[in-house]
């Protein structure tokens, strides 16, 4: 008897365990499924609010930037276009003042300009100290440069022979260049550029077209009688290129850039 109790003790116990387990956990899940909901909804409803600021501020920087890039490179394109049109128009001043500064000059030396026959035809003497566009070491006092008045063929010739010696030389080094040409021709006695072309050993392409500040620089040197320096040059060489013994043994004139004049 008193075991039969004791076992229905142990039994009723035991129900009473599984029951409060199975209880337990029933309510449990449901506890932690009902207070886990809210959480993770507000996560959610956190993370997706915080993306989206995120980004907004990511695309408003970035248009920020765009605009900045745009803008920026707008002003660097209004520098560039004030520069090339700084540096033209003080080219073409310096080309017009260095063209009334001779003209000037030759008119003022008129008078007492003396003239050469020659079988190439007259040379009237025209430049002066003022009128030379290059200062040199040792000047010739006696020095005379002059006008010639050139055909058509030659003066095209002229140009493009210019152009391609000196093209890259800009005008000052293309006058030099071209007084080369001139004080050649003088002193030859000869009729024709092409004559001087072939003499003196001239190598520049031809087929280039010349620019206008080599038309200007024919033009200041055979035209006005001009002269880029006060001294014959005859020949010339580009020390980039070679280094030329025989024109080192000449009279040396003077160096502009990389080229060497000479005179015999």
């Amino acid at each position: 008897m008193r075991h039969s109790i004791k076992l229905c003790m142990s039994t009723l116990a035991l129900v009473l365990c599984a029951i409060f387990a199975l209880t337990v956990s029933v309510i449990t899940p449901e506890v932690e499924a009902a207070s886990e909901a809210p959480i993770t909804e507000t996560k959610t409803e956190t993370n997706t609010y915080t993306e989206s600021e995120d980004d907004s501020i990511a695309l408003a920087r970035a248009i920020a930037i765009d605009e900045a890039k745009s803008e920026a490179v707008s002003i660097v394109e209004e520098l560039k276009v004030e520069t090339v049109e700084e540096t033209q128009a003080e080219t073409q001043s310096q080309q017009s003042s260095s063209s009334e500064e001779t003209t000037s000059s030759s008119s003022s030396s008129t008078s007492g300009s003396s003239t050469t026959q020659s079988s190439g035809g007259s040379y009237v003497a025209g430049a002066t100290q003022a009128g030379y566009l290059l200062g040199i070491d040792n000047p010739d006092p006696n020095y005379t440069s002059y006008a010639i008045h050139l055909s058509d063929a030659d003066r095209d010739l002229a140009e493009r022979i210019v152009m391609g010696e000196a093209g890259s030389m800009g005008y000052t080094g293309m006058a030099i260049v071209a007084q080369c040409l001139r004080d050649a021709f003088v002193m030859g006695g000869h009729s024709d550029i092409a004559t001087v072309i072939s003499k003196y050993g001239y190598y520049g392409s031809t087929s280039i077209k010349p620019s206008q500040a080599c038309k200007d620089a024919v033009n200041f040197i055979f035209d006005q009688g001009g002269a880029a320096v006060q001294h014959r040059t005859l020949v010339f060489y580009s020390t980039a290129y070679c280094q030329s013994s025989w024109h080192e043994a000449q009279d040396f004139v003077c160096q502009y850039g990389v080229v060497r004049f000479f005179d015999f």
